[in-house]
């Protein structure tokens, strides 16, 4: 009896030392990608704050099928999506290309200490995920399927990095074959940020090579910037047809500070015909638009140089003060 009894003490003591994954629960809403029939996306709210949407393959859903999606009549569902981070079900109905529902997560006990054979820490940022606990951490690695073969790929790649940016990259599709065609146009140290960056401001390896058919050789911040502001090949074509053969530094002020064809155009119809590059960004910068020129010319001053009109609005003149002026 005393063996026995030792036997479940100790028992219960492990039981207590390991800590339990409770399911993590939710409510799922989902739509046909029209663009891309194969795709769905999906909304995926859990916990009093947590809400991301997400676009998957139909295929990656087991006993999901594009008939049930597109269903003329509601149809009950009940699919699974299984990662190496555990397997969410789905249950709900659909009805002509949307679905909703509720989702239970299962989450891969086995999968931390997997992790943690590859060395990597079974830890997310905390300033993002402060609330998180294993099981939403697994939840979230399962959602993105941030699996061994990804983070052992990117590791072959040179990308021994923290699980934090495993994530990130997987979720911006950070891929293997990514990072060769980056290297293979001469961009051969780019770190997880750098990557991430291309990414979210699509600058591909086919945007690089658009480029550079334009003459455009540039550095990845620069080819960012083009992207962030629109200063593309075609911009720049416009430009050229207007007289301004611009470097690049030029064509991203143009476009921050909205230098477009069209004022361009509206200024050679009162008159400015040649004006230099950096003018126009200032009177861009200083309000100097067509609608201040035509209430300064009803004033009665025609033909302003664009550096007195730069003046004039730096100094608050208007029109206004010009006829009490003349009065």
């Amino acid at each position: 009896m005393k063996r026995i009894s030792t036997l479940t003490l100790a028992v219960c003591l492990f039981a207590a030392a390991v800590p339990a994954f409770a399911a993590v629960e939710g409510a799922w809403a989902s739509s046909a990608e029209a663009k891309s029939p194969d795709t769905l996306y999906m909304n995926i709210a859990y916990g009093r704050h947590n809400n991301m949407g997400t676009t998957r393959r139909i295929a990656d859903f087991a006993g999901l099928t594009s008939a049930q999606i597109h269903a003329a009549t509601t149809t009950p569902v009940q699919f699974t999506m299984s990662r190496e981070a555990g397997t969410i079900t789905f249950e709900g109905t659909y009805r002509n290309g949307k679905g909703a529902g509720q989702f239970t997560f299962a989450p891969n006990r086995s999968y931390v200490s997997t992790l943690r054979a590859l060395d990597v820490d079974f830890d997310l940022d905390r300033r993002k995920h402060e609330n998180d606990d294993e099981e939403t951490t697994l939840f979230t690695l399962a959602l993105h399927d941030v699996s061994t073969a990804f983070i052992k790929s990117m590791q072959a790649e040179g990308y021994k990095t923290t699980l934090e940016k495993y994530l990130t990259m997987r979720i911006f599709d950070i891929t293997p074959e990514f990072v060769r065609e980056m290297r293979s146009l001469g961009f051969k140290n780019l770190d997880a940020d750098d990557l991430v960056g291309s990414r979210i401001h699509k600058v591909t390896p086919a945007y690089v090579r658009e480029m550079r058919a334009a003459g455009w050789d540039l550095s990845l911040e620069d080819l960012q910037a083009t992207r962030i502001h629109g200063a593309t090949p075609e911009f720049a074509a416009k430009m050229k047809s207007f007289g301004y053969a611009l470097d690049i530094d030029d064509l991203v002020s143009f476009r921050i500070h909205k230098v477009t064809p069209e004022f361009i155009e509206e200024l050679r119809q009162l008159g400015y015909r040649n004006v230099d590059a950096d003018d126009l960004v200032a009177m861009r910068i200083h309000r100097v638009t067509p609608e201040f020129i035509r209430e300064i010319e009803a004033a009665g001053y025609r033909n302003v140089p664009v550096d007195k009109l730069v003046h004039m609005r730096i100094h608050r003149i208007d029109a206004k003060m010009l006829k009490s002026m003349n009065e």
